[in-house]
């Protein structure tokens, strides 16, 4: 869709620039942007006339290089905060959406970069972008307090839930952080699996207000599960900006699989199914085990994100929430699935370390082999 639409010289440019194997910094995307405009071809304009044309379409690709670049902005490494559902590729795999929204008499665009749907999850990123200089002293954008107290009152949804049009509606956190003096960005991240049927085709709006500008710290953490934060000199930011997209397909794209049941020591790993979106490994154990933990290592070592798990118990070969139609709930052999950060693309061991919830002793371990 870029090639018809955005400047042909910037794209072919940007494409002959070196790019790094791992997601661009924010210095090596500015690097890259600046060297690509400086070698565009200059136009060479009839007497007393300016090619406006070609400055709005080469203005139009460096907006959509960026829009297209925001997932690995959002899951760039080094970070000292937390990074939901942290993914290396997911960038690559994202459908770019470039759809904006913009209030009266407020100097600031809210645009939807990237949407993917990996059946499970629904990952979008957004960027807040403003025309002047009144963020710059900011360095997170969020909802007030006014704002995630409605929302928990309307049905105990999140603010930034998505409406869809068959009514279902999807709850996701919005904490927007600062790329450069103008600019914020923030990805979404929605359960589907928690949904009864695939909303792919649905039409999804996302309205955001009530926002305020604020200084984001780190009060507290032990770096891994535990996040306390404050927010200082909250100055609200006029406007309602409201979102409407179409929920893409469920993408297999990059998905890679281990679906062979392995028991060890009463426990069986059903699956693990990795995404660029998140990984999922499901688990199985008798009816009197505890409920588990469940940590996932890469093949160097690297523990990968734990982003929530779900009890549940297994009967006729799936994962169930409710054993009720079951005569005897109690005998049912129990089940959970837990969803962690997307494995990188160049690994293909997992380590998958079980853990008795009750007494956090180690259970098994089993080791998983992906394409």
């Amino acid at each position: 869709m870029r090639d018809k639409n955005f400047d042909a010289d910037l794209l072919k440019t940007l494409n002959d620039q070196p790019m790094p194997a791992a997601p661009l910094t924010d210095d090596e995307f500015a690097r890259v942007l600046d060297a690509a405009c400086a070698k565009l071809p200059k136009a060479k304009p009839a007497k007393h006339r300016f090619p406006w044309g070609r400055i709005a379409a080469a203005a139009a690709a460096c907006l959509a290089v960026g829009l297209g670049s925001l997932f690995s902005w959002l899951n760039r490494g080094g970070q000292d905060d937390y990074v939901s559902l942290q993914s290396e590729q997911l960038n690559k795999y994202a459908e770019t959406v470039e759809s904006t929204a913009e209030t009266a008499d407020s100097p600031y665009t809210l645009t939807l970069g990237q949407v993917f749907n990996d059946g499970d999850w629904l990952r979008i990123s957004l960027m807040l972008t403003s025309e002047d200089d009144s963020l710059a002293g900011f360095n997170a954008i969020g909802p007030s307090e006014d704002a995630v107290e409605k929302a928990l009152q309307n049905g105990g949804g999140q603010y930034g839930t998505l409406a869809l049009d068959n009514g279902t509606e999807l709850n996701g956190g919005v904490t927007f952080e600062k790329r450069d003096d103008r600019t914020f960005v923030t990805g979404i991240n929605y359960e589907l699996f928690l949904a009864p049927d695939d909303l792919a085709g649905h039409t999804a709006t996302l309205t955001l207000s009530d926002l305020v500008a604020c200084n984001k710290s780190i009060v507290e953490t032990d770096g891994k599960s535990y996040w306390h934060y404050d927010y200082a000199d909250q100055t609200p930011l006029p406007g309602t900006y409201t979102l409407t997209f179409t929920i893409p397909d469920v993408s297999d794209a990059g998905v890679r699989t281990m679906d062979t049941p392995v028991e060890h020591n009463g426990i069986t790993l059903q699956s693990v199914r990795a995404t660029p979106a998140a990984t999922k490994v499901l688990l199985s154990f008798p009816a009197e085990q505890h409920w588990v933990n469940v940590r996932l290592f890469t093949e160097d070592g690297t523990e990968l994100g734990h982003e929530r798990g779900e009890g549940g118990w297994w009967t006729d070969g799936a994962w169930t929430a409710d054993p009720a139609d079951f005569d005897h709930p109690e005998q049912c052999t129990k089940a959970s699935y837990d969803y962690f950060a997307a494995v990188p693309e160049n690994c293909h061991s997992l380590t998958v370390k079980v853990y008795d919830f009750d007494t956090d002793a180690e259970l098994t371990t089993f080791t998983v082999e992906l394409p």
